[in-house]
């Protein structure tokens, strides 16, 4: 596992600006980048997220070069692995699909011990292979396209009064609250805002997905000027093996390559899946719901291009191919823990999780245990739930 030691002014740091420090990986020489605190929900955790930037692309191991990067710190997985588990397996289903790659990483801050890191690609144009002379080409973060377009003015009026009333932002700087306040609720992240403001983008989607006719929505000329139907397939596929929740509505991001290309999806942040809902508690028992998401619900209730026997097919598929079996996940999970395994017990003790509810008889062994439990046993239910969904209908 590469060593990644870190040197900043710690009472400096915030979630708002990136502010300079100095870096450096295992043999190699020290040099300047910027850092700043990154995170949501996580924010309040004691290990904390990061964002870093550097001025010229810097390659870590077998990751693509790039500018920014994201250190996560993966703080209520004790597994250390659902993202990567998640990301990998996305790119697993279709060579055409993107996931950030990710690499294990021991970190130090200011020659003091941090435990186990999940270095992360950052999910931009660089990543997402994006024509950048293309003016065409966007990137949206979780944008709102499971709200009807009617409500979008009132909603991007209802986030601009958090985002400066809440407390959570009151060290930002100007220039971060600027940005904020830009970005806020349509999460455009390509091309830059303050360049071109694309939202009436989400717009146009948003009046396909609610108020096109049957007859349009199951067009292929009109749907495929929108969405690539096969990358919200495998996006299906991975919302219901991993039951991620929060992917349904907001962990996702929808990016155009160029002109000629309809959206794709990227999915992001799946620490809560393989057994563990939105709060990290166990459930090993639900699906879900899929009514959340309105464009996956109108491609099941319209059953456009045999969506449900599309869906069920690509899984029987991924499952010959080997791709979607125990046997397959189960080695991607063991290597994993042979990277993970020997540095876990000092990260637990530098980071202990037992003074959280939810955690308190878990541990690193009895979390892989939970992973495995739930691939074992919900494969052969997402078989049984695409089988239903493409039976019969009695009348």
């Amino acid at each position: 596992m590469m060593n990644l030691s870190i040197n900043v002014t710690l009472k400096n740091l915030s979630f708002g600006e990136y502010i300079p420090a100095k870096i450096s990986t295992t043999n190699a020489k020290q040099q300047n980048f910027k850092i700043k605190y990154r995170g949501n929900s996580s924010a309040g955790y004691d290990k904390k997220s990061f964002s870093i930037k550097f001025q010229e692309k810097v390659a870590f191991k077998q990751l693509d070069s790039s500018y920014k990067w994201k250190l996560n710190a993966d703080y209520i997985d004790k597994t250390l692995m659902r993202n990567k588990l998640s990301y990998d397996l996305f790119k697993a289903f279709s060579e055409k699909n993107i996931s950030p790659k990710t690499t294990y990483v021991l970190l130090k801050l200011n020659g003091s011990p941090q435990g186990i890191y999940v270095l992360t690609q950052r999910v931009d144009e660089n990543l997402l292979q994006l024509n950048k002379n293309d003016s065409s080409t966007r990137i949206f973060k979780a944008p709102p396209i499971s709200i009807p377009t009617e409500k979008h003015n009132q909603k991007h009026k209802d986030y601009l009064g958090f985002s400066q009333w809440n407390p959570f932002y009151e060290d930002f700087s100007e220039k971060a609250k600027e940005k904020l306040i830009k970005q806020a609720y349509y999460n455009q992240r390509y091309p830059k805002i303050r360049e071109s403001d694309k939202k009436k983008d989400v717009h146009e989607i948003t009046e396909f997905i609610f108020s096109s006719s049957d007859n349009d929505f199951s067009n292929p000329e009109i749907f495929n000027s929108f969405f690539d139907i096969e990358s919200l397939i495998d996006w299906h596929l991975l919302l219901l093996v991993t039951n991620n929740a929060d992917g349904l509505i907001k962990n996702f991001y929808i990016y155009k390559q160029n002109k000629s290309e309809p959206y794709k999806i990227c999915p992001w942040d799946y620490d809560h899946s393989f057994g563990r809902d939105g709060g990290g508690y166990l459930d090993l028992t639900s699906f879900i719901d899929i009514s959340q998401n309105k464009l996956l619900d109108r491609l099941i209730k319209t059953d456009a291009f045999n969506y449900k026997k599309k869906l069920y097919d690509k899984f029987l598929s991924l499952k010959k191919e080997k791709v979607l079996t125990y046997s397959t996940i189960n080695k991607m999970i063991k290597k994993n823990i042979s990277l993970i395994k020997p540095h876990i017990k000092q990260n637990d003790k530098i980071w202990p999780l037992n003074n959280m509810l939810q955690f308190e008889e878990s541990n690193f062994k009895k979390e892989i245990a939970l992973i495995k439990f739930w691939i074992k046993n919900r494969l052969p239910q997402v078989e049984k739930y695409l089988l239903q969904l493409n039976a019969p209908v009695n009348h």
